[in-house]
């Protein structure tokens, strides 16, 4: 990718990438069964948790022009967890145990998250903002899609974290970045660009390999 696009055009060109991967692929054909949906449900929970711990260390902006929407951001989007935790209960999922957040095939899940997370150590605010809007754009793929699957198949009743109002939550605040730090979605500037690759090479590895672990199968044959 030409380091001359802009950080709004690296995140619109990466986000588009995510969107195509096999997983959401599956889920938009519906190759995906309603009774296997739940497999991978207590590996969101538990990467949930590690989102949170992703969304506080992102919003440490105690000033500065992004810091009240830091706050606000960081109270929005605190006790999701709790969410994908309800949602187990729902799907009649045992909750989950000490083994499960450690859970060795997890593992994978874990370092592609740790990386993103690493990026917050000594990061200025403009580059929290640049891991939070990638962050956000994905997200919105994530929910909408998996929310879209719920809806055509009856089960929005069932679940918060895949909910209607998560999804809105999560179109709501890529607008507000958009608005807020536009000055710094139009830079060019090389780190700013590295980062969202960053976000988005950890995410992407996150998600097929998730996919192959679950649902190899069900996944469109050019992704085999």
């Amino acid at each position: 990718m030409p380091t001359t696009m802009s950080v709004k055009d690296r995140i619109f060109t990466r986000t588009q990438e995510y969107g195509n991967l096999p997983l959401f692929r599956a889920f938009r054909e519906n190759r995906i069964s309603v009774e296997r949906l739940p497999e991978f449900f207590k590996e969101q929970c538990m990467a949930s948790r590690w989102f949170q711990d992703l969304i506080w260390a992102i919003t440490e902006i105690p000033e500065g022009p992004y810091a009240e929407f830091a706050k606000e951001h960081r109270h929005r989007d605190s006790g999701h967890y709790r969410w994908m935790e309800r949602d187990l209960v729902t799907f009649g999922i045992a909750p989950m145990q000490a083994e499960d957040w450690f859970r060795q095939e997890w593992l994978p899940t874990r370092i592609q998250l740790a990386r993103i997370l690493a990026l917050c150590h000594q990061a200025t605010s403009d580059e929290r903002m640049v891991i939070l809007a990638s962050l956000e754009n994905a997200g919105v793929v994530t929910l909408n899609t998996i929310h879209d699957y719920f809806k055509r198949h009856q089960l929005e009743h069932k679940t918060l974290y895949f909910g209607k109002g998560h999804a809105g939550i999560e179109d709501q605040q890529v607008h507000q970045i958009d608005n807020l730090a536009q000055p710094l979605l139009d830079s060019t500037k090389p780190r700013y660009l590295e980062i969202v690759d960053l976000v988005f090479d950890a995410l992407i590895s996150a998600l097929n390999d998730g996919a192959e672990r679950y649902y190899r199968d069900c996944l469109p044959a050019a992704a085999i």
